[in-house]
């Protein structure tokens, strides 16, 4: 199948903060709200009760839930003075469907980083597929949709077992593009684009002679909150920054029953969207100036200590109105600082059960969220492009096969005399 898109160029962004003044764990918004197939009617779902994850989902979502705090906290030490925003269910599903692809100490190491050790490959793929079925009609007021696509160079054989896995488990539309023309860059990027309802409208810029194939996982979101803001309560406020800089941001007020918990480290309030199954839960550390450092010691084991503790009181909530677009641009060498190595050695990488004779590994990762926030709710979405190449090895062997009738001289050669010639028919 081959997709077609917008052929227009779009302008890269880069990364942008309209106010300053994000929690940390906004991310979490994309990781703990579910996912559905990209072009659902939501108006035609009806929600369905929440079940027990099964024993092989369970082990699927605290893999992704560790992965995020890792991002956490790295993303706390390289942008701690800056807002930031992503989506590790983005990458970690990004990095699911090029798992399908790698083999050996490759396959092992991308499964162990991304905690889906103890699971099959068949049984990480079928608790992905599950996952998303169960999340997506959850809550038919929210819209949450998630795509996948597969983008290999035309002429490139792929192993079909490879497209027909993340096409049945990932959805993933799949498409054979000539990378070499100009406009392969328009429609991968016109992808992304209607796939982010026009959030995010560009992530690749050119495509190099050594790339073979795009992954990509595309995330959007949008919700109403349960209890709304009201925008007649809206006042410009002060904001005091980690530096102690002060500026001023619109700050949105309300007054309602909302989950909420406080210890001495934080006070944490949880704001439900739509109809309650997704929920905006904001954690403000107690020393305002020592956030970088309490969401670096952040972990998995805690967060679901302290959410599990959330109950329900009355609540003066005050949130700033704001936008975040966070182009995570150093995503594949901190990936590396983090342990995975191996997919991005080109000439160590397995990607053989992608092609089996083609030395190929990960050339690059980029990773895009952005996020909006106002009176009424919330906005999102995420991008991840996995970038895979072939390894350069100079000029490609010429080859001749005499397989067929052909001509024959001999000859002496420091005259080139020709002795004799003749034709080989078979």
């Amino acid at each position: 199948m081959t997709l077609q898109g917008d052929p227009t160029l779009h302008t890269r962004q880069n990364c942008s903060t309209r106010y300053h003044c994000l929690s940390v764990f906004l991310m979490f918004l994309v990781v703990f709200s579910g996912c559905d197939v990209a072009d659902a009617d939501k108006d035609d779902q009806e929600g369905i009760p929440m079940r027990e994850l099964s024993a092989q989902e369970k082990v699927l979502v605290e893999g992704s839930n560790d992965f995020t705090f890792k991002l956490l906290q790295k993303l706390s030490e390289t942008a701690s003075k800056e807002s930031f925003f992503a989506s590790p269910l983005s990458i970690s599903m990004a990095f699911g469907m090029a798992l399908n692809g790698t083999a050996n100490d490759t396959y092992e190491q991308m499964r162990d980083f991304f905690g889906h050790d103890g699971l099959s490959n068949d049984e990480i793929n079928n608790a992905f597929r599950d996952l998303i079925e169960l999340l997506t009609r959850l809550d038919p007021q929210v819209r949450m949709e998630i795509a996948n696509s597969v983008w290999y160079r035309r002429g490139f054989e792929v192993l079909q077992e490879f497209l027909q896995t993340n096409a049945e488990y990932f959805d993933a539309e799949i498409a054979d593009l000539d990378f070499g023309d100009p406009a392969a860059v328009d429609i991968i990027n016109g992808w992304i684009n209607d796939k982010t309802n026009g959030l995010i409208e560009e992530m690749i810029e050119e495509i190099g002679p050594d790339v073979v194939m795009y992954l990509i996982n595309a995330i959007y979101f949008k919700a109403n909150w349960a209890i709304q803001f009201d925008p007649e309560d809206t006042r410009d406020a002060p904001f005091t920054t980690a530096s102690g800089e002060v500026s001023e941001v619109p700050l949105m007020r309300v007054r309602e029953a909302f989950g909420y918990f406080a210890n001495s480290d934080w006070q944490v309030v949880d704001l439900p969207y739509g109809d309650g199954a997704y929920s905006f839960t904001a954690f403000l550390p107690a020393d305002r100036q020592n956030l970088s450092a309490f969401a670096g010691s952040l972990n998995r084991q805690e967060f679901d200590a302290i959410t599990s503790q959330i109950e329900e009181d009355t609540v003066n909530v005050y949130l700033p109105r704001f936008e975040i677009d966070f182009d995570y641009e150093d995503i594949m060498e901190e990936l590396q600082v983090m342990g995975l190595t191996l997919p991005f050695i080109a000439g160590e990488a397995d990607f053989s059960r992608i092609h089996p004779f083609e030395e190929l590994f990960i050339s690059n990762v980029m990773h895009r969220a952005v996020i909006m926030v106002d009176e009424e709710g919330s906005e999102a979405a995420a991008v991840t492009v996995i970038e895979i190449s072939r390894t350069s090895v100079g000029p490609q062997e010429l080859t001749i096969r005499l397989d067929r009738p052909f001509l024959f001289f001999i000859r002496e050669k420091g005259s080139n005399t020709i002795l004799f010639m003749g034709k080989y028919a078979g």
